[in-house]
């Protein structure tokens, strides 16, 4: 079997709605208050779990607030820890894709759906009016 059917069926087993983006990624949404949506990508050799959440920039108001709130809400991630790429601030995990097995896939996508959940109510007065998060 290969990684990107093996992922597929480990998406299918946990029963989550998803969207096969392009071959090796795709879009999933765990059954979670917050219906977020996380991207599953693989890319030899590892497995890429992640969310963006919301665009940080020169006019996000506190950003050391911001930043020391993020570094003590990673304290509480297993799997995964926010981060930024570019100006996004996005929650993202990894994995050796040739050794992730259903129980390490499943429990990567419920602590991150869960932490969400949780997370996003403290992450409120940084997010932009117009920027959803997941």
């Amino acid at each position: 079997m290969s990684h990107s059917e093996m992922v597929e069926s480990y998406i299918r087993r946990m029963a989550l709605p998803y969207e096969q983006v392009d071959t090796d990624t795709w879009m999933v949404t765990p059954q979670n208050l917050r219906h977020s949506q996380i991207v599953v990508r693989i890319e030899d050799p590892i497995i890429l779990f992640s969310t963006p959440l919301f665009e940080v920039g020169d006019e996000t108001p506190d950003r050391e607030g911001l930043f020391r709130t993020l570094l003590e809400l990673n304290e509480s991630l297993l799997h995964s820890a926010y981060g930024l790429q570019d100006n996004q601030l996005v929650m993202s995990g990894a994995h050796p894709v040739e050794t992730l097995d259903f129980n390490e896939f499943q429990a990567i996508i419920e602590d991150m759906a869960m932490s969400l959940d949780d997370h996003l109510d403290q992450l409120a007065a940084w997010r932009p009016a117009t920027g959803e998060a997941s």
